[in-house]
């Protein structure tokens, strides 16, 4: 493989020539290897179907030369661990079936020796210094081992098909010298080309953001995120945080694409020459690092949680990291909140007994750490549980209900919990009963509203200033028809419109 630096410089290289490359290492941070059974059937349909022309290009390959603790130099894969490590996979199983791990092999099987050549040994020597943390990592690379396997056995994959694919496929190599480069170019290349994930370009971003070279420190802050699939982090940021920062500007966010990757683009704290209002966000940094740091958390456990809000500039680099988990840590704290009984029992999956006002204490819920009273207790548990909760109408006033909760808890914390999440509550799911539908465009126009939460928690300097707020009561006669039973008093009618009977039983309901 050919040691160019520089862009200007770019290497094609056979599939055979980049396995071959005893350099190459899937670092600690990369994401976990997630190709799947249908990525598999299309590369290989590809080679089948390509395999008349005299040479075809696989893609793009970006490595970052640099050293290890041993002192060795090796090629960190950047971009293109998929295909790679999909690459090395295809070759193992070829040598697996065909034997060619054995020296009494038959004369039958040596053509197919000859086509994989020095493969043969180079390949599970690399595949064997290749280490992953990730359990989906592993599990996807034996499952896609087994399947190329299940491919080869059935012949879908010639000898010649196999020649070309190591022989006749290239792959565009850029090595590059610096990490912040290779990640720059990284970003510019997906940017340009392949769809991928906001949140994948966001990665790459503030991995070239970081301040140390500590591959250690980068694999740890970024464990978290790769424990998450692509799924919940798209959900993660298009639901929450990019509504929750643009909401509390008054701004539109039904939507979160490329396009708006700069929101979580920030500052570099540790740049020189820092604007004045960077100086309190470096001081804090530096001040929770240097207390976590302390050798006192050993013994008082007291670590410092993440100190930065939403709605302020974003810290680039493990801050990023540290903010994904912080976020998503308190989402699920809400959406999964623990519901006991009066013998502090934990309940599972059970209606709240409160809005039936055949009890109006049902339960206790506890929301980071702290017990919620009755009325806010009441709110939680039916929320989480309700029947109607899976209509799109319903999901979006849910939406609105977490993100402006996650919106106060990130300013206020639990000071006055129960009664902000009646506030936001009565705020949030009033449109879900005064509407006969609910869609994306009445969510959005509802949170960036003037006189909206998300406006008031954003200038109040206490949480004082959010439960003085009006909340206001609805008249029944208000209520869209579809969202309230025909006769409140029928027992059957308490198996639906929950949300109807919890205002009633909150006595907003006039």
């Amino acid at each position: 493989m050919s040691d160019s630096t520089t862009l200007e410089h770019e290497t094609i290289v056979s599939v055979a020539d980049l396995l071959n490359e005893s350099r190459l290492t899937i670092p600690e941070y990369q994401r976990p290897y997630k190709w799947d059974q249908h990525n598999i059937a299309s590369l290989f349909n590809d080679i089948k179907t390509q395999s008349d022309k005299p040479a075809y290009r696989l893609g793009t390959i970006v490595l970052h030369r640099s050293e290890n603790d041993e002192g060795n130099v090796v090629l960190n894969i950047v971009d293109g661990q998929q295909r790679t490590l999909t690459l090395m996979l295809t070759v193992m199983a070829i040598i697996k079936h065909y034997h060619l791990d054995d020296s009494t092999q038959p004369e039958s099987e040596q053509t197919i020796r000859e086509v994989l050549g020095n493969l043969t040994q180079s390949v599970p020597k690399l595949a064997e210094r290749q280490k992953f943390a990730s359990d989906i990592s592993v599990y996807n690379l034996h499952t896609n081992f087994q399947e190329i396997l299940r491919i080869i056995s059935r012949g879908e994959l010639s000898t010649d098909h196999i020649d070309f694919l190591l022989h006749k496929c290239q792959v565009v190599i850029f090595i590059l010298e610096d990490e912040s480069e290779a990640f720059q170019f990284f970003d510019s290349q997906n940017s340009r080309g392949k769809e991928l994930y906001p949140h994948d370009l966001l990665k790459a971003f503030h991995l070239r953001e970081f301040d140390t070279d500590d591959q250690e420190l980068k694999a740890k802050t970024v464990a978290y995120w790769e424990k998450l699939d692509d799924d919940k982090l798209a959900k993660l940021f298009a639901h929450h945080l990019f509504r929750i920062k643009h909401w509390s500007q008054r701004k539109s966010a039904r939507s979160f694409t490329k396009n708006h990757i700069d929101v979580f683009k920030g500052i570099n704290l540790d740049k020189d020459h820092l604007p004045p209002y960077a100086q309190t966000l470096l001081i804090t940094k530096h001040y929770i690092d240097q207390y976590n740091a302390s050798s006192d958390r050993v013994i008082d456990k007291q670590i410092m949680p993440y100190p930065f809000q939403l709605d302020q500039t974003i810290v680039n680099g493990q801050r990023f990291f540290d903010m994904v988990q912080h976020y998503h840590t308190l989402i699920k704290q809400i959406k999964q909140a623990p519901v006991y009984d009066a013998t502090l029992r934990k309940l599972k999956d059970t209606d709240c007994h409160a809005i039936m006002d055949t009890d109006s204490s049902c339960c206790s819920v506890v929301l980071s750490n702290h017990t919620l009273n009755t009325r806010a207790s009441a709110i939680i548990h039916t929320l989480n549980t309700y029947s109607e909760g899976h209509r799109k109408g319903d999901k979006y006033s849910r939406n609105l209900f977490d993100n402006a909760l996650i919106y106060y808890i990130d300013k206020f914390g639990t000071q006055d919990l129960s009664q902000a999440i009646e506030a936001i509550f009565i705020w949030a799911y009033s449109m879900r009963l005064t509407e006969y539908a609910v869609r994306l465009s009445t969510l959005d126009n509802t949170a960036k509203s003037y006189d909206g939460i998300f406006r008031i928690i954003q200038q109040s300097i206490s949480a004082k200033e959010i439960l003085v707020t009006n909340k206001l009561s609805i008249n029944k006669t208000a209520v869209d028809k579809n969202n309230k039973p025909i006769n409140e008093d029928a027992d059957s009618a308490s198996k639906h419109y929950k949300i109807y009977k919890l205002f009633k039983h909150l006595n907003y309901l006039v």
